[in-house]
């Protein structure tokens, strides 16, 4: 389909481009940068970042226009190329010139900066925090470093023996990358432990592609600009081809996709943002000034297009009037917490921030990352569901993902790793004949028995608890007391009861609460804990231990 002419306004300072096939948008300058922007990205609060490559920063221009005060633009390594920003807020920027990736806090500090293979070009960050860059001249000529959300740098994570000098990486919903090869023509993918997947990786775009860029959707696709034939490719997760040229010699780069499935191309040949349909039908979104060389683009929830002008040395804000741009995808939930019990661990997710064009998450699906087999559903109002069928003393960590009217997110950041164990086994006394046939009455019960494992002290800033595991021999209460002595008499800290419905082995948590952390503070506590199990028939069995809870300082 040839694009409609656009017919250019100017409207209040900023430019509305309007044409059949797109309706109307808005176009107009968010701020100034630095010298020749090469990326952009966005915070949570809307605020634009870009690496500026001649002049070794990055730039923050505010939600609201302008660009933010000092210490921005912050000064970084030499020829910053690739950006991406952490659930934190930290930006990363990937310095091509001077082989490592500068970390900046949200207040504009470089906190720090790792070393890569040679060439470092496109930057991802992952939900948990961790930074993955292309490496252009890396070993084998084709390296991804990866910078773990602690600063601890895999140098090469990722490397293949073919593939071809990647330009860009990305990241799909799984955790795969792709990496975009501009010598290769190619585009390869790696598993999320950075092995080199099989047949039919990598995929060939053909002879002289030159990919700039790379991108992933909701459905495992693969999608990159191809500066050479100017066109759009859409590899399947199976590794089918799909070719979208781009009218005229656009030379696109930078490249996103909003949640309808629709892509958008920053092309520095002419100075345009093309849009290609999810139906694959490409047409000029907007073109001419004030865009100037684009370089990077992306999007945020409200379906605002935002532009990384490379000569204009400013950010490019595009607006729809009509529609015409979709948000973009809904965000990833925050990390879910989880608590470990046999063989099982239930998973508790955090509320989802509410998306804009698809409301509030109706579910979410819980997996175990290191047995993805094992899952659990949580649907909503409810907060929590049990993952079961796991191994006693092996730790899992979970992820969740956030269903929104049947679009569902990429995964969340792993929650902390917990252990199912097994109970502990509670033996039984060995029942004694009796010395006669003669029918007498009942036999007495068995005597119960009781056995604590632990206690032990855990303190908080605001409390203390004791924790221990107890084995009983059947049905009945525990009753667990904490005392310290004041002279003669015994001050009860804290006292707790549960009911057992068998034999077993029972969690216990007592808890001395603020009074007990007002207590520890003038001095270390002895605590004389006496546990006492009264079993549903026969007497009551007790067992005391002594600890002592130490301040912390």
């Amino acid at each position: 389909m040839k694009p409609s002419a656009c017919l250019a306004v100017a409207v209040s300072g900023a430019l509305v481009l309007a044409g059949a096939a797109n309706g109307a948008v808005v176009v107009s300058s968010l701020g100034s940068t630095g010298t020749n922007p090469t990326s952009v990205a966005l915070d949570a609060q809307g605020n634009a970042y870009t690496t500026n490559w001649a002049s070794n920063s990055v730039s923050k221009i505010l939600v609201a226009g302008g660009a933010a005060a000092a210490p921005w633009p912050v000064t970084v390594g030499n020829g910053p190329w690739g950006i991406g920003i952490d659930p934190s807020g930290n930006v990363y920027a990937s310095n091509s010139n001077s082989d490592n990736v500068s970390k900046v806090s949200p207040a504009g500090a470089v906190v720090g900066t790792f070393t890569t293979q040679p060439g470092p070009l496109g930057l991802t960050v992952d939900a948990a925090g961790n930074a993955y860059t292309a490496n252009l001249n890396g070993v084998n000529g084709h390296s991804i470093t990866r910078i773990s959300a602690a600063g601890a740098v895999t140098n090469p994570f990722a490397t293949a023996a073919t593939g071809g000098n990647p330009q860009d990486v990305a990241l799909d919903l799984v955790g795969n990358l792709f990496t975009a090869n501009v010598i290769g023509d190619s585009v390869s993918k790696f598993t999320s432990l950075g092995t080199p997947a099989g047949a039919p990786w990598p995929v060939s775009l053909g002879a002289g592609a030159d990919p700039e860029s790379v991108t992933t959707d909701w459905a495992g696709n693969v999608y990159t600009t191809n500066e050479g034939p100017d066109t759009v490719s859409q590899v399947s997760p199976a590794g089918s081809v799909t070719h979208v040229t781009l009218a005229g010699a656009v030379n696109p780069q930078g490249l996103v996709l909003d949640s309808a499935g629709n892509i958008y191309t920053a092309n520095v040949g002419n100075a345009s943002v093309t849009k290609v349909t999810a139906g694959g039908v490409a047409s000029t979104l907007a073109s001419g000034a004030p865009l100037n060389a684009p370089q990077d683009i992306t999007i945020d929830a409200d379906g605002r297009l935002y532009v990384a002008n490379y000569s204009g040395n400013n950010v490019i804000k595009i607006t729809g009037t009509a529609g015409e741009i979709a948000p973009a995808p809904p965000a990833a939930p925050s990390a879910p917490t989880a608590v470990a019990s046999t063989a099982a661990a239930t998973v508790t997710v955090p509320a989802n921030p509410a998306d804009k064009r698809y409301g509030v998450p109706t579910s979410y699906t819980v997996t175990a990352v290191e047995d993805p087999s094992r899952t659990c559903t949580v649907t909503v109002p409810a907060t929590s569901c049990q993952v079961t069928g796991l191994t006693n003393g092996t730790a899992y960590t979970f992820t969740a993902k956030a269903v929104l009217n049947a679009w569902q997110t990429a995964a969340s950041a792993p929650s902390g790793p917990v252990t199912p164990v097994a109970p502990e086994a509670v033996p039984f006394p060995t029942p004694i004949p009796s010395s006669t046939l003669t029918p007498t009455s009942s036999p007495s019960p068995a005597a119960a028995t009781v056995r604590v494992a632990g206690p032990k002290v855990i303190i908080t800033p605001t409390r203390v608890r004791i924790t221990s595991r107890v084995a009983v021999s059947g049905a009945g209460s525990i009753l667990q007391v904490a005392s310290t002595a004041r002279g003669s008499k015994r001050i009860t800290r804290c006292r707790v009861t549960r009911v057992v419905s068998a034999a077993g082995t029972a969690p216990i948590a007592c808890n001395l609460g603020t009074r007990g952390r007002a207590a520890l503070r003038k001095g270390a506590l002895k605590l004389r804990v006496v546990t006492t199990f009264t079993p549903s028939a026969g007497a009551a069995v007790s067992t005391t231990r002594t600890i002592t809870a130490t301040r912390r300082r």
